[in-house]
């Protein structure tokens, strides 16, 4: 063959290549068109329309030009020695070229499912649901890539020779190759174990290295945490799954905060309770759940008060407790700044009592109390039906001296100057002591109060029964364990 028909040879294979590549080119814009109408239809195919357009193109435009080069070859009957070259390039190139076809439409698909299941609004399902399919989109699009790649090195001859010797001794290479890749296969599977566990969705707020942020990204072998101060931290997979954190968003973004202040212990407890709420209800931060104060210590000199709070986030707790501290700083300064702590150092003012007042006043609490427990049992009320005037003398004449016997400064002596109402007058109600409210308490009061203290509860009876039984069971003792009175320790 002189040289005239190999270049006009080789004019025809250009000639059926660029034939082939117009020939994909124009399928690719077909099916780019199609993809637009069916996207006014379906808002999802907007997805595969974005993700596949170049992808395709290029898988569209490479095997245009490889079939054509191949027909050339066949049509001419021309056999050069850049072939088997070409061939094999040819083959490679294409499965590339369709692993990203198929990494296109694994992403076009999570996209569509996301943009679907969104809705309005981001609520905890959505992000479950996007940190699953992150996980599961890349997963795929590694395998995919993985095969890819394999299929491409398969295509050499000498490969293929050596990957009968690699199979053959697969035991050994898999133990050299867990112990080698042993922290990088730990990260991959604590990633899918993230993802399907629902420990941590994207977008979770979680106390890392004791500071907070919110989850960014989850991916197979690492998490990208972004602080409050808009730091990254890239921290590996297994951490999640091996070391303890908070996440604050498990279950809801509800949150309880607080607030402790140390003061003298001259401070005005009620008053400042009240201040507290009043700040409270003055405040949109505050969701209304929880707003109490307490003095959880009373040593070295000062009182410890903590009012709690509570916020629908985290950013607004924050911003709460900062408000509610600073409000509350600046009314102790303009109205008891006789409470703000102070180191006194004074002489010893008040001296023990005498051996006989301490002995009557502990006889007196002893008697207090042995007549609240009894006007708690047998304290009957007067029937609605005895009205006259008898009766009722009698019944407040016994109330009115049950209240001077437990008022201490009267000495436990009733009092017989009072005269008693007649039945058209109610006698006077008690006021019930500041620290009987419901912004004093934690556990009791309300209907949020409660539902933490049942939380904090404990099993119930049931179940500790149940525990003992499967503990018998699986102990496999011939003689059930005794039973753990009510006024007895259990044994050792």
């Amino acid at each position: 063959m002189d040289a005239s028909e190999v270049a006009l040879d080789t004019l025809g294979i250009m000639l059926y290549g660029g034939l082939g590549l117009l020939i994909g080119a124009t399928v690719s814009f077909i099916i780019s068109v199609a993809v637009r109408i069916a996207r006014r239809r379906r808002p999802g195919w907007k997805h595969f329309s974005r993700r596949l357009r170049l992808p395709q193109r290029i898988f569209l435009g490479l095997t245009g030009i490889g079939l054509g080069v191949n027909f050339a070859l066949s049509t001419l009957d021309a056999s050069p020695r850049w072939q088997p070259i070409f061939m094999q390039v040819f083959v490679i190139v294409l499965i590339l070229s369709g692993a990203y076809v198929v990494t296109g439409i694994v992403q076009a698909a999570e996209d569509a499912y996301l943009d679907k299941a969104q809705g309005d609004e981001e609520t905890p399902h959505f992000r479950r649901v996007r940190t699953q399919l992150q996980i599961i989109g890349k997963v795929v699009i590694a395998v995919v890539w993985i095969c890819a790649v394999a299929g491409a090195l398969l295509t050499f001859p000498e490969l293929r020779a050596v990957g009968a010797s690699v199979f053959a001794s697969a035991g050994v290479l898999s133990v050299v190759a867990g112990l080698a890749a042993q922290s990088s296969l730990a990260n991959m599977f604590a990633g899918m174990q993230l993802a399907f566990s629902d420990a941590i969705r994207v977008g979770d707020v979680i106390v890392f290295e004791e500071s907070n942020g919110s989850i960014e990204e989850i991916t197979l072998t690492y998490v990208v945490v972004r602080s409050w101060d808009d730091r990254r931290w890239i921290v590996p997979s297994s951490y999640f799954t091996t070391t303890a954190f908070e996440n604050w968003t498990r279950r809801e973004a509800k949150l309880l905060g607080t607030v402790e202040f140390d003061l003298d212990w001259t401070v005005p407890v009620e008053a400042m309770r009240v201040e507290l709420m009043r700040l409270l209800r003055a405040s949109d931060l505050w969701d209304r759940r929880t707003g109490t104060l307490q003095v959880t210590d009373a040593k070295d000199g000062s009182v410890r008060l903590r009012a709690l709070v509570s916020a629908e986030n985290s950013g607004d707790l924050w911003d709460l407790r900062c408000y509610v501290r600073e409000e509350l700083v600046n009314w102790l300064q303009h109205h008891a700044v006789y409470a703000l702590p102070r180191i006194r150092l004074e002489p010893e003012t008040t001296t023990a009592p005498p051996v006989e007042v301490r002995d009557d006043f502990n006889e007196r609490e002893v008697n207090r109390w042995e007549a609240e427990q009894a006007g708690i049992q047998t304290a009957v009320m007067p029937s609605v039906h005895e009205t006259d005037d008898d009766t009722a003398e009698r019944s407040w004449g016994w109330l009115s001296a049950l209240r001077q016997r437990l008022d201490p400064s009267s000495g436990g002596k009733a009092s017989t100057g009072d005269p008693a109402p007649t039945s058209s007058e109610a006698p006077p109600l008690t006021p019930v002591p500041s620290s009987q409210t419901a912004e004093a308490r934690l556990y009791s009061g309300s209907p949020e109060a409660e539902r933490r203290r049942t939380h904090l509860a404990g099993p119930t009876a049931a179940d500790m029964a149940e525990r003992r039984q499967a503990t018998e069971r699986r102990l496999g003792d011939t003689q059930p364990m005794p039973a753990i009175q009510d006024d007895e320790e259990p044994p050792a």
